[in-house]
Order: C-alpha cells, then sequence, then structure tokens
C-alpha cells in the first residue's frame, strides 16, 4: 500500500499546480460541491475517456484521493513521471487483484478517500459499463459513492498544452448510499451488479451533451477487406484457400487503435508499429512482420485483449489477425502488394460514412 504520509506532500504539491493550470489555462465549471461529504471515507468516481479526468478529479475535490489506476501496463510516456510522482494502487486489470482490493479497502476503512474510474480503461471513447471493483468495494467496507461527470475532456489536454483554454466541466452529483451487504452470496453478487449500473447511469446523467460523435450514432457496422496488385498494378484476388475469419471483429480491432498503440508505445515493442500505418503501408513483408510482433504479445498475454474485447471477441480478433498473417505471407511470396481495409460505416445524422482508420485518434 502506497504510503500517505511519505506522498502527501507531492501530492499536495500537484494539486496546487493543478489548480492554478486549471484556473490559467482551461475554463473550468465545477457544480455540485455541495454535494462532496465533509470527510471521508467515500469512492470518487468518474466517467473515463481520456487522461484529463484524473487531474479534475484530484484538483476540485476538496480531499486528497487515493488513486486506483493502471498495474497491468506500463504507463505511458506522457504520464510516467506524473504517475510516479503521484503514486495510486495498481491493479492489474482483467484479474481478481486482492492485493489492490484490500490496499483499497484499507483506505476507506482507514477514513481515507478513494478515486477510481469504474470503466476500467480509455480504450473506448463511448461511456461503457462498469467494472465491479467500485460497488464490491462500497459493499464490503459500507461507504458511500460520490458521482462525477466530466465534460469536454477528449483532447483536453493537448488543447491545454497548445494554450487553447478548452471549456471543461466537472459535475458533482448526489452521493449514492453504500451498496447492501446481504446474508446470501447470491443476492450479495446481484447488489453488486446492480449498484454497477446504477453507478454508470448517475455518472452518465452528469456529463454534459455528448463525449463523442459516437453517441450519436444511429446504426454502425464493421467489414475487413484486403485489395491486392501485382508488381504492375494489375488488382488480382485472394487465393480461395486463404480466409481472413471473424471480418467485423477484426475490423472492431483496427478502429481501437490503442489495442496496438499499447504494444508499441507503452510495451516499446516497436517493431509493431508498422501495423498501424496500414492505410498507407502496403508492403506485405513489412506489415506481415509487424503483425507477427504483436501477435506475439497479444499470446504472451490473453488477458490484455480478453479485458477489453471481451472472451468471445478478443478469440475472434486472434483467429482474423492470424488469417491475415497467412495472407500476408502468401502475398509476399506472390510479390504482391496488400491494402488492408477494415470498414467501419456509420449512420449519423440520416448521412452514411465509411471509415478505413480510426475517425479518433489519440487524444488525453
Amino acid at each position: 500500500m502506497v504510503n500517505r504520509v511519505q506522498y502527501y506532500y507531492r501530492r499536495q504539491a500537484l494539486r496546487t499546480l493543478g489548480r492554478v493550470g486549471q484556473a490559467l489555462l482551461t475554463r473550468t465549471t465545477v457544480t455540485g460541491k455541495e454535494y462532496i461529504p465533509a470527510s471521508g471515507p467515500y469512492i470518487a468516481v468518474g466517467n473515463h475517456v481520456a487522461a484529463m479526468e484524473v487531474a479534475l478529479m484530484v484538483v476540485n475535490l476538496p480531499h486528497i484521493p487515493e488513486l486506483v489506476g493502471n498495474g497491468d501496463i506500463p504507463f505511458d510516456p506522457t504520464f510516467k513521471f506524473m504517475a510516479s510522482w503521484y503514486r495510486f494502487i495498481p491493479v492489474r486489470r482483467g484479474y481478481v487483484d486482492r492485493a489492490a482490493l484490500e490496499a483499497a479497502r484499507n483506505v476507506l476503512s482507514s477514513g481515507h478517500v478513494l478515486g477510481a474510474f469504474p470503466e476500467g480503461g480509455i480504450w473506448d471513447h463511448r461511456i461503457r459499463s462498469a467494472r465491479p471493483g467500485v460497488a464490491w468495494l462500497s459493499q464490503q467496507t459500507g461507504v458511500p459513492i460520490l458521482p462525477i461527470g466530466f465534460g469536454g475532456v477528449l483532447g483536453a489536454l493537448g488543447k491545454t498544452l497548445r494554450l487553447k483554454r478548452p471549456r471543461l466541466s466537472v459535475n458533482i452529483g448526489p452521493v449514492i448510499p453504500p451498496v447492501p451487504n446481504p446474508a446470501s452470496r447470491r443476492a450479495r453478487k446481484e447488489a453488486v451488479q446492480e449498484a454497477s449500473a446504477e453507478i454508470m447511469r448517475r455518472i452518465s446523467a452528469l456529463v454534459p451533451g455528448t463525449t463523442t460523435q459516437d453517441d450519436l450514432l444511429q446504426e454502425e457496422h464493421y467489414n475487413f477487406r484486403v485489395e491486392l496488385n501485382d508488381p504492375d498494378g494489375v488488382p488480382v484476388t485472394l487465393d480461395d484457400r486463404l480466409v481472413i475469419p471473424y471480418g467485423e471483429d477484426l475490423s472492431y480491432y483496427f478502429h481501437r487503435y490503442v489495442l496496438l498503440e499499447v504494444v508499441y508505445r507503452n510495451f516499446k515493442l516497436t517493431g509493431a508499429k508498422p501495423l498501424s500505418m496500414y492505410p498507407e503501408l502496403t508492403d506485405p513483408v513489412k506489415l506481415g512482420t509487424a503483425l507477427d510482433v504483436a501477435l506475439d504479445f497479444y499470446e504472451r498475454e490473453p488477458v490484455f485483449l480478453s479485458y477489453r474485447l471481451g472472451y468471445q471477441r478478443a478469440d475472434h480478433v486472434m483467429q482474423g489477425l492470424r488469417g491475415l498473417r497467412e495472407a500476408l505471407s502468401w502475398a509476399a511470396v506472390q510479390g504482391y502488394e496488400m491494402r488492408l481495409l477494415p470498414e467501419r460505416t456509420i449512420m449519423l445524422g440520416g448521412e452514411t460514412q465509411t471509415f478505413i482508420s480510426p475517425s479518433v485518434k489519440r487524444e488525453y
């Protein structure tokens, strides 16, 4: 567990800098301060589509929260220093991390404030369902939950650094009572599930407007295909014996850029980076070599995809990537160029749009 006394002054310094930065570099409105408990323990929770929510939570609460954060992958270089300076309770996402849960429970049992983001990560910009950890901790410790909706956060860090003063909002809602802790195991589990859903409903209601264009979608479809050309630029077809299965799930994967970016950026497996250049790169040798690095990582860390995509979709993505690898090998032997076309088609406001690369790039 993090030594709160040791890091108290560090956190105070960071929070002071954060408050100055918020005042000078952003246009932030805060509502609902009257709902914040006078003292701990409580669990502060919020939506999480970018990195800015973490700073906004620390800066705008009157109490310095102990944060629960990613402990299963190295921190992005952009935030590594701040994370190391502030320190947090690392949790291995996708596992039952008893050490992290016990550390978080000790924070609450000691009367302090815990900060958490129930969605569990920022690989998708849409508001997602909550992981059960927050509700379970409330149930076990009998502490309330303070919901917060953060608005305007997608891309806000970049705008802040470019001195564009983004408009941000921090909307704090009424406290959610402690999750019931009935006698039977089944009833306890049901209470956690119901509370997890309620937590995200309460958070969503506090998020102003829409956080991304995705919230306005009327329809969404995915399809994966490839284009092949011989050395003279003449179109050719893929060998009938080669199959790239689960094209819909494979295309979904390519449109969640962070699933690959983490491999070469956070884990520094830079050999995988050329695969992210698929909209322009058509060399099957370079694409195949990069895909080998990514596949090796996913096979060594199977929880990485299953935690983010669910077991079935993660399995489909892996089968699709392996089929794609065989197709790339065949194209390389034939001397062909191969262009990957993971299509995402959306219906928005009565208009149909198709993308072959993520429509929203990394935005902090």
